[in-house]
C-alpha cells in the first residue's frame, strides 16, 4: 500500500479538524496516529525540537497506522511537512501520484495561536514580544522564532511543493473559507480525493478549540514534557482526552498587542507578496 494524500500544514490553520472530518468518511482511511512525522523524522531529531511526540522512525512502523482496507484512500497529516526542506521531495519518491493538501491562515493569526498553544502547555514562560524581538534568554528561543515566525512564512515552503508537484495535486484551503463553511470545504476536499460528496461529516465536533490549564500547579505539571510523552505511550487517546479534559477548562483566547500586529505585518509583508506571485491569488487581507 501507499498513502495516497497528505495533509502537510500550516500548523494552527484547521489541519487537525480536517483530519477528523475525513477520517470519518467510508472510502477513507487516516493513519491511526495524526502527526507521523515519517518524512520529517531526521529534520526534526536534528533539531532537537521540544514537543513530546511518539514520531515513526521506519516504514514498517508508518504503513501499520494503517489497517490497510480495500477500496479506500490512505491519507495523513504532519504538520512539520510543510515546512523542512527535504519533504516534498521524499514524499514524491515515495508516492509520486499522491496529492498534498495545505491549510493556510493568516501568519499573523497563525503565530499568535502557535506560540498560545506552546503557552498553555507550559512549553514557554516568555512573552510572544520577547521571542519575535529575539530577546529572550530561553534554550529553545531560536525554535520557538521557527515556530511562530519562520514556519509562518510561506512562500518558499509553497515553492518546494510546486516544484515537486503539479498544481492540480495540490488543495490549497484558507482558514478562513474553512472557519466561514465547513461543509462546503470538506465537500471540496471529498472532490479533490476522487471520494463521494454525498457522505456528510459531523462538522459540529469542534477540535483545538482554546483551552487553559485549570490552575498554575497543573500547567507546571503539564510542562514536563516526558510526563506528557509517558501518558500518549502508555493510554489510549480516548483516555487522554479524558484527562486533558479534566485538567483544562476552555478560555477566552487573549488578544494580540496593537503594536505587535503592526510590528508582524513588516516582518510577514514581503512573503506575503512573494506568496501572491507564487500561487497568484490576493492576500492583502492579511496584513490590512
Amino acid at each position: 500500500m501507499k498513502v495516497d494524500f497528505f495533509i502537510v500544514g500550516a500548523p494552527k490553520a484547521g489541519t487537525t479538524s480536517l483530519y477528523h472530518y475525513l477520517s470519518e468518511h467510508p472510502q477513507v482511511e487516516m493513519s491511526s496516529q495524526k502527526e507521523p512525522d515519517y518524512f520529517s523524522y531526521k529534520a526534526i531529531n536534528e533539531q532537537g525540537m521540544y514537543y513530546a511526540k511518539n514520531r515513526v522512525d521506519t516504514l514498517d512502523k508508518y504503513e501499520s497506522l494503517f489497517e490497510q482496507k480495500e477500496s479506500v484512500v490512505y491519507g495523513e497529516g504532519s504538520v512539520s511537512y510543510l515546512f523542512y526542506d527535504n519533504v516534498a521531495e521524499d514524499i514524491k519518491k515515495y508516492n509520486p501520484n499522491a496529492k498534498i493538501i495545505i491549510m493556510l491562515r493568516n501568519p499573523i493569526e497563525r503565530a499568535f495561536s502557535h506560540y498560545l498553544m506552546d503557552y498553555r502547555l507550559g512549553l514557554i514562560h516568555d512573552s510572544f514580544e520577547n521571542i519575535i524581538a529575539k530577546k529572550s534568554k530561553h534554550k529553545n528561543a531560536h525554535l520557538f522564532y521557527q515556530q511562530y515566525i519562520e514556519v509562518s512564512k510561506y512562500a518558499t515552503q509553497i515553492q518546494r511543493y510546486l516544484d515537486f508537484f503539479e498544481k492540480d495535486s495540490i488543495l490549497f484551503i484558507d482558514y478562513d473559507d474553512f472557519k466561514k463553511n465547513v461543509s462546503e470545504t470538506v465537500d471540496l476536499t471529498y472532490n479533490f480525493l476522487n471520494i463521494s460528496a454525498e457522505f456528510s461529516a459531523d462538522i459540529n465536533t469542534k477540535y483545538n478549540t482554546f483551552t487553559m490549564p485549570k490552575n498554575k500547579v497543573i500547567r507546571f505539571i503539564y510542562s514536563f514534557v516526558f510526563l506528557r510523552k509517558i501518558l500518549t505511550f502508555l493510554f489510549p487517546i480516548y483516555f487522554v482526552r479524558n484527562i486533558r479534559g479534566f485538567l483544562f477548562k476552555v478560555d477566552e483566547k487573549p488578544e494580540l498587542l496593537k503594536e505587535t500586529r503592526s510590528l508582524l505585518r513588516k516582518i510577514f509583508n514581503d512573503d506575503i507578496r512573494k506568496m501572491e506571485e507564487v500561487l497568484g491569488n490576493d492576500y492583502s487581507k492579511w496584513i490590512q
